[in-house]
């Protein structure tokens, strides 16, 4: 007897349950989800907000067994809306043979991920992504995951759309890259592109922030001499732990997190030079004490400012890194915690980071990648996708005779990288003069005085233009609203000829206008609605010229506040370099701006100025702020990390999904990172299941079920279902019926989905009576599941109970009349009457 398929047969996620409303659903899916209140109740307190904004796309998991589609067309969908439902391939082919997603609205798809590609194509999800209205929602039955089915078809949906979401930013050009642009300008004084071959035939190690960086770190220190050394900005807090300073630091991250796992880089000394995209957090630039450098262009319209720079290639700053050190001139790269993929524990980043800090991860996908090692490891969509890039980076930087080396056996391969240990690596013997290099590279540049008093030009004259845009936006938007008729006709044609010249003078503006329309770019796409099929009434084609012009106002409005932002910015930096400044006016943009270590970098430049006696406890209130700043744990951003990684939730859901697919080494991984769980006490009944699935796998049954013992002794064991079944399941195959007996026993007190399988072992096991009795509580609880009706017969039959037998058969044959194999039944109960006869 096949335990698995006999106890809970995969594809069968019945039975059809019918509450009191009249709803029906797949109880295996659902369980007691909609028992006691309706599905339209429950429903509206989980998504009554999160499913009904207008002009989205939401991606569900899972349809609540076709409950939650019925509910949104219930409800009205909102105009430009759509959804995709996912299912497993099995829970979708029995919902369809069901009926049970009949009659959706055409803006409502209900797939397996076989129908992925197409289907997010045919809904443009490009679109939605470009006004940011793409959202991702688990329905009821995903959360609860009780058959094991969903939690990876979301971990695998998630890192989807968030690696399609951040490609869709990058082509748009997201706002926050102008607006950290514009932060920055005051500070962008020296391009990258100064120091472009100054390291000819060199080698540089570039640190990552992988799990592999603890491994190369006593590597790096024995031979810092022959080495330059590049690291990415969020390792610093590692570094500076293991007493090893960079020459070159690396940011390209515009968010504020970014400041939070990077702000130890504000502990070394200023000999390292820090090498930032334009669009790096202003955090970090504003308060770096030593020489930087930045990539890319200063301002986001045509400029003088804008010299010939290197650029930063994403999607990761070890993408800009490996740029630089090609630009630099390096003649061998080696990369050291550019691992991208997980270690067997599921730890993805480095001992010591926020990452680690967290916790092993426990929702990887089944994604994987072979290492160079030759073993396969789990690895994320993001860190896949980074490792494609790297690789079309890679044979570009390798074709022009430069060589990269991973000496890691546990990072992922990439093409055109090559796997050299550390021992088979020869370094060359004479030193590099970093600082040396670097000084003669940017001695001749502008000063800072001269540079600042430019950009204050260039600001000064792209707001005037800019202000004229918004008047023109604000007076065309004026003339739209008023120029259309009741009947939504235009009314007068000099209107018409007013618009068309502001449209010609926004165009001869190009330089400027263009950046307006960059920045508010979501709303300019929000005009074309190309997921809204329905045609456009007089009222909405007079809404859409409103919406053309508000982007261009609401563009410029935010637009100026920028520049304005900016131009504060740098007149403060002005003041700065004066010995006597206002003071006032230093602390107001400090504390603005939240750069409190400038106030230490403004005593370092003015070596021979007194502070006055008046200002110095301000002063050293700047001074206590920075190093609060730098001394605050990151214990939110860890606890959430844990949250979304590392809960014994999600272990328990990849532990069911490996040992359903018998992947033996990977529960042996699972359980390794178990073993450095936060909360060890938590985590014993699920290391005693794992114990048991594993001892399953190798045919070991007895130790299995001493195993899964172990976790029902637990005190209030989260697994107790999860181990009953599989001394269910054990006890079966080895004809154990007794306990299989109890075990089915005790699931069936835990849900009713198990009385079927009880009834059967009780029959099995002679006690026809207590079958009958566990069959009609079931049928009770389900009154349309009409195999388990026809089973009760059988039952009845076999007992001689003919008179219980002929009811059943005529309530069955009531609901349905042509059913063949309750004919027969009934056809057989006769023949037997008239033998008795």
């Amino acid at each position: 007897m096949d335990r698995d398929s006999d106890l809970i047969k995969e594809s069968d996620f019945g039975p059809i349950k019918v509450n009191a409303f009249g709803e029906k659903y797949l109880y295996g899916i659902n369980r007691g989800s909609f028992e006691k209140v309706s599905a339209r109740a429950l429903l509206d307190s989980k998504f009554s907000e999160s499913l009904f904004t207008p002009d989205s796309l939401s991606i569900i998991i899972g349809t609540d067994s076709g409950l939650l589609p019925q509910y949104l067309q219930q409800k009205e969908l909102p105009k430009g809306s759509r959804y995709i439902f996912i299912e497993p391939a099995t829970v979708l082919a029995q919902l369809k043979s069901y009926k049970l997603l009949e009659e959706l609205d055409p803006k409502i798809a209900c797939i397996s991920l076989d129908s992925w590609a197409e289907t997010i194509r045919d809904f443009k999800i490009q679109d939605y992504f470009y006004i940011n209205a793409v959202k991702s929602v688990n329905a009821i039955c995903a959360q609860e995951d009780n058959i094991h089915e969903y939690a990876e078809l979301s971990w695998h949906i998630t890192e989807v759309l968030t690696a399609l979401h951040w490609e869709a930013n990058l082509s748009l050009g997201s706002e926050i890259f102008i607006a950290r642009q514009l932060d920055n300008l005051a500070d962008n004084m020296l391009p990258a592109k100064l120091l472009e071959k100054a390291f000819q035939g060199k080698t540089v190690v570039l640190l990552a922030g992988g799990p592999s960086l603890e491994e190369a770190l006593p590597w790096v220190r024995k031979y810092r001499s022959q080495l330059v050394v590049f690291s990415v900005s969020r390792i610093s807090r590692q570094l500076l732990n293991a007493n090893v300073e960079p020459d070159f630091i690396f940011s390209v991250d515009p968010h504020e997190v970014s400041f939070t796992v990077s702000k130890e880089t504000l502990a070394f000394s200023n000999r390292p030079v820090f090498i930032y995209s334009y669009h790096t957090v202003p955090l970090l630039v504003s308060q770096w004490h030593g020489i930087s450098l930045y990539l890319g262009p200063r301002v986001p319209w045509e400029s003088a400012l804008n010299q010939e720079n290197i650029n930063a290639p994403g999607p990761t700053v070890t993408n800009t890194a490996l740029n630089v050190a090609h630009s630099f001139g390096f003649k061998r790269i080696i990369l050291a915690g550019v691992d991208l993929c997980f270690t067997k524990e599921g730890y993805t980043h480095a001992k010591g980071s926020d990452e680690y800090i967290a916790g092993p991860r426990f929702n990887l996908t089944a994604l994987q990648v072979e290492t160079n090692g030759g073993v396969m490891a789990s690895t994320g969509a993001d860190f896949s996708s980074a490792r494609d890039s790297i690789e079309a980076q890679a044979n570009v930087i390798t074709s022009a005779g430069c060589q990269i080396i991973n000496p890691f056996s546990g990072a992922a391969k990439v093409r055109y990288v090559d796997f050299i240990p550390f021992a088979d690596i020869n370094l060359e013997s004479d030193a590099t003069d970093v600082t040396a290099a670097v000084k003669e590279k940017i001695a001749d540049s502008e000063s800072c005085d001269h540079y600042r008093q430019i950009v204050i030009d260039d600001l000064v004259r792209a707001q005037f233009q800019i202000k004229a845009i918004k008047e023109l936006a604000k007076k065309a938007l004026h003339i739209n609203e008023h120029m259309y008729n009741a009947e939504g006709r235009i009314e007068d044609y000099k209107d018409k000829r007013d618009l068309d010249q502001i449209e010609k003078k926004l165009k001869r503006n190009h330089k400027y206008s263009e950046v307006v329309k960059l920045y508010g770019i979501r709303s300019f796409i929000k005009i074309t609605r190309p997921f809204d099929d329905e045609e456009w009434s007089a009222e909405e084609t007079k809404e859409l010229g409103n919406v053309y012009y508000r982007a261009y106002l609401d563009g410029a409005a935010k637009l100026l506040m920028l520049i304005d932002s900016a131009l504060e910015r740098a007149r403060s930096r002005q003041e700065e370099s004066l010995d006597v400044p206002d003071f006032e006016k230093l602390f107001k943009q400090w504390g603005k701006d939240r750069s409190y270590a400038r106030a230490k970098l403004w005593q370092q430049k003015h070596p021979n100025v007194s502070i006055p006696v008046d200002i110095v406890e301000e002063f050293n209130e700047f001074s206590q702020k920075s190093k609060s700043v730098l001394d605050e744990k990151n214990i939110a951003r860890q606890a959430r990390l844990a949250k979304d990684f590392s809960s014994l939730t999600q272990l328990k859901q990849r532990a069911a999904l490996l040992f359903k697919h018998k992947k033996t080494e990977q529960l042996n991984d699972l359980l390794l990172g178990l073993s450095k769980h936060d909360f060890q006490d938590e985590a014993v009944p699920y290391h005693y299941l794992i114990k048991g699935y594993l001892a399953e796998l190798e045919i070991n049954f007895e130790v299995a079920i001493n195993a899964y013992h172990q976790v029902i002794d637990c005190e209030n064991s989260p697994l107790l279902e999860e181990a009953l079944t599989r001394i269910a399941a054990i006890s079966i195959e080895t004809e154990d019926v007794d306990n299989a007996c109890l075990a089915l026993q005790c699931l069936s007190q835990i849900t009713p989905i198990y009385l079927p399988f009880y009834a059967e072992i009780l029959r099995l096991n002679g006690d026809t009576l207590a079958a009958i009795d566990a069959y009609n509580d079931y049928i009770a609880q389900f009154p349309e599941e009409t195999i388990t009706q026809l089973k009760l017969v059988s039952l009845y039959i076999e007992n001689k109970t003919y008179s219980a037998a002929e009811i059943m058969l005529d309530h069955i044959l009531t609901k349905n009349p042509g059913m063949e194999a309750a004919i027969n039944i009934k056809n057989q109960l006769a023949r037997i009457a008239e033998n008795q006869s």
